[in-house]
């Protein structure tokens, strides 16, 4: 039997065709997107700052920033960085085979591995989910052209709130009332390379302010890391120093 023929009795035994679903687009994968696509960036460094402003009968009652700053060149050489209000609140280092992180400005501590560090940046590292929650059903992409981030080709949308549905309005919480800004998503990873966003929520006489900005930049330039000098212990001792666990009754 030649190849021809054994191409044509394939085809026969497949059947008709089947019609498959099109694949999702670019801005809902960078919905569900975890940290290991990030990562698939390579060596870059990001800044994202969630500035919250509360306001009760216009009047401002609460304003506060949060910053995550993140060096990365690898999950085993990184610096993790969170602020509030400018002032740290937690810092971690995973490079060259050492791990450490601090709680404000104090005394660095060692750690017996990295896992703990991988964990609050894999857990702490989207600013975009933090801040808008509860608008994350109702955003509405708007595809406004492509543009190149550092090499990268990426494309660029426009946010904005999509009409309220018949669901009932949730009992004592804010809801979505405006939001506004642009985009910038890798084409390759549907990473968030820029972000700048203004969301809006409203209940009665109180309104909620979101300012989201979002900046990745030296994709691709491996980021100065040092590892921070660290009181020597032994596994033995780092072992003896960790929560003991609950005893089951």
């Amino acid at each position: 039997m030649s190849g021809l023929q054994i191409a044509a009795t394939i085809l026969l035994s497949c059947g008709e065709p089947t019609v498959s679903e099109p694949p999702p687009s670019l801005e809902t994968i960078s919905q569900e997107i975890t940290f290991d696509s990030v990562d698939r960036l390579g060596p870059h460094h990001s800044i994202s700052t969630v500035q919250y402003t509360e306001l009760r009968e216009r009047e401002v009652v609460l304003e506060s920033t949060q910053t995550i700053e993140i060096a990365w060149n690898s999950w085993s050489s990184f610096h993790f960085q969170r602020y509030v209000d400018g002032e740290p609140t937690f810092e971690a280092i995973n490079h060259e085979g050492s791990s450490a992180s601090r709680n404000r400005r104090g005394q660095w501590k060692g750690a017996l591995d990295g896992e703990a560090a991988r964990l609050d940046v894999y857990t702490a590292w989207n600013a975009w989910d933090e801040a808008l929650d509860g608008f994350t059903d109702r955003v509405v992409f708007t595809e406004t052209g492509g543009t190149v981030v550092d090499g990268r080709p990426a494309k660029v949308y426009a946010v904005s709130l999509a009409p309220e549905g018949d669901e009932p309005r949730p009992r004592g919480g804010m809801f979505p009332h405006r939001i506004e800004g642009t985009l910038t998503l890798d084409s390759a990873t549907a990473v968030r390379l820029r972000a700048e966003v203004l969301a809006v929520s409203k209940r009665k006489n109180r309104t909620r302010k979101v300012q989201l900005n979002v900046r990745r930049s030296g994709i691709g330039e491996v980021q100065s890391i040092e590892a921070p000098m660290v009181p020597t212990r032994s596994a033995d001792d780092m072992l003896r120093r960790m929560p003991k666990r609950p005893k089951p009754r």
